[in-house]
């Protein structure tokens, strides 16, 4: 099974790497989700991604969300899948790289960003799928 049944356009937020942690942060929590994509990179890079993850690395640090840039905290150039990729295949990147997110490309066009909550609906229907058999 591949991931393009469960990547949608609709759950992209962005920032701006010039933007605050808070204004990042209050984006998330608006749209409900763990990650927002950041653009436009410094120094011409791909895509950029800020997570609940830096979030809590940065309030661990000490600094104020207000005035701390989320350049400071994101990671510069996000690892990129394409929607044509097997499920296993994604789980198995998210697990040995330690992620919970995935920016979904496809011909240099941004599709959007596969979290763990998409591959444990993904994995849970396939196992359906398997047991319906």
């Amino acid at each position: 099974m591949i991931v393009r049944p469960f990547v949608t356009e609709q759950d992209i937020v962005a920032v701006r790497h010039d933007e605050t942690l808070a204004e990042a942060a209050r984006r998330m929590r608006a749209r409900r989700v763990g990650s927002a994509l950041v653009s436009p990179q410094p120094r011409g890079a791909g895509f950029g991604i800020t997570t609940e993850r830096d979030l809590l690395r940065a309030m661990a640090d000490g600094v104020d969300p207000g005035s701390t840039l989320v350049a400071a905290y994101m990671t510069p150039d996000a690892v990129t899948i394409t929607s044509e990729w097997h499920v296993v295949d994604a789980a198995r990147t998210m697990m040995e790289r330690g992620f919970r997110h995935l920016v979904v490309v496809d011909e240099g066009r941004l599709v959007g960003v596969l979290s763990i909550r998409d591959m444990v609906k993904a994995l849970l229907l396939d196992r359906q799928r398997m047991a319906a058999g």
